[in-house]
């Protein structure tokens, strides 16, 4: 952390991509998504459906209640990209779930997600005074999984048989974070 500026990592942007409020304007570039129901399947962990354009905006603001869980739009040279979230904010034990969808496919396999979620996890750990996050991934996420690897997450075990796709059960898995185990917020 910078002493002389101890917020000098807000805003919170990287070299390539930004994390910004989420607008109003946003919405008609996440419908695609939310009806897509391909991309759905590893992002939603209930059950997997279109969503229309009210649906998605009670949605989000549901994800974004400002108290308990933060929703951050995703940009990459200004343009909406994909989102990211802390959920689930339990204050007394200092803990939060994390996620993120990228929500275009063209910014996909480029080192994006990781950009954002490095952002996201110095958002939660040295502005929210975190101790630990944690992210739940549908087992076949293959590609979620090697994320949250290469971040530092491990590996705390799997709800069995959690979530029904496509007729048949699949495990969540359960990644694991502490903040000691991360360089945010070091002096």
């Amino acid at each position: 952390m910078n002493v002389t500026n101890p917020y000098a990592f807000l805003p919170l942007k990287s070299d390539r991509v930004e994390l910004t409020a989420l607008e109003s304007s946003d919405m008609p570039y996440l419908r695609s998504f939310f009806q897509d129901m391909a991309s759905l399947y590893y992002y939603i962990p209930t059950t997997a459906r279109p969503i229309n354009l009210l649906q998605l905006e009670k949605l989000l603001a549901d994800w974004n209640d400002g108290l308990e869980s933060f929703v951050f739009a995703v940009r990459h040279d200004g343009r909406l990209i994909g989102l990211v979230n802390v959920d689930g904010l339990d204050w007394a034990n200092s803990h939060a779930e994390i996620g993120i969808a990228l929500t275009s496919e063209d910014a996909r396999g480029q080192g994006l997600a990781m950009e954002a979620l490095q952002l996201l996890m110095q958002y939660a750990y040295c502005e929210l005074g975190l101790h630990r996050l944690w992210a739940r991934i549908i087992e076949d996420n293959k590609p979620s999984v090697k994320l949250f690897e290469r971040l530092g997450f491990t590996s705390e075990g799997a709800l069995k048989e959690h979530i029904y796709r496509h007729g048949h059960y699949r495990d969540m898995l359960i990644f694991g974070h502490l903040r000691k185990d991360s360089s945010s917020c070091q002096e």
